[in-house]
């Protein structure tokens, strides 16, 4: 269990997830928290954290610190709902030709 002075400094679902991890990763998120105040501040570092476990994304170190840093310099983190669309082009290979490639777009159905 956290300490009850840790408890009331972070969010709930950050304390939530400390309850429920194991003592590694308790103490992983606790130095990667620990690491990312150091340059972001601890607000910021509680606030990466909080994000990462709300998305389902691994707290690690790595991560903490890059969000840190962003929210600490006032940058949002990108829209959770992004449009990739465009990306939906696959290129197969045409089985009747090895030679030549046709391209589909998930989105529209074109074959090109």
């Amino acid at each position: 269990m956290v300490p009850f002075t840790l408890r009331a400094l972070v969010t709930d679902p950050v304390r939530e997830w400390l309850d429920k991890a194991t003592a590694t990763d308790r103490r992983r998120l606790l130095n990667a928290v620990d690491a990312a105040s150091g340059a972001a501040g601890f607000d910021a570092a509680v606030a990466a954290a909080d994000t990462l476990i709300r998305r389902g994304d691994a707290p690690d170190m790595a991560m903490i610190g890059m969000l840190a840093r962003r929210l600490a310099n006032g940058t949002e983190p990108p829209a959770a709902n992004v449009d990739l669309s465009v990306y939906d082009t696959f290129t197969t290979l045409n089985t009747a030709d090895t030679d030549t490639f046709t391209t589909l777009n998930t989105s529209t159905g074109e074959v090109a």
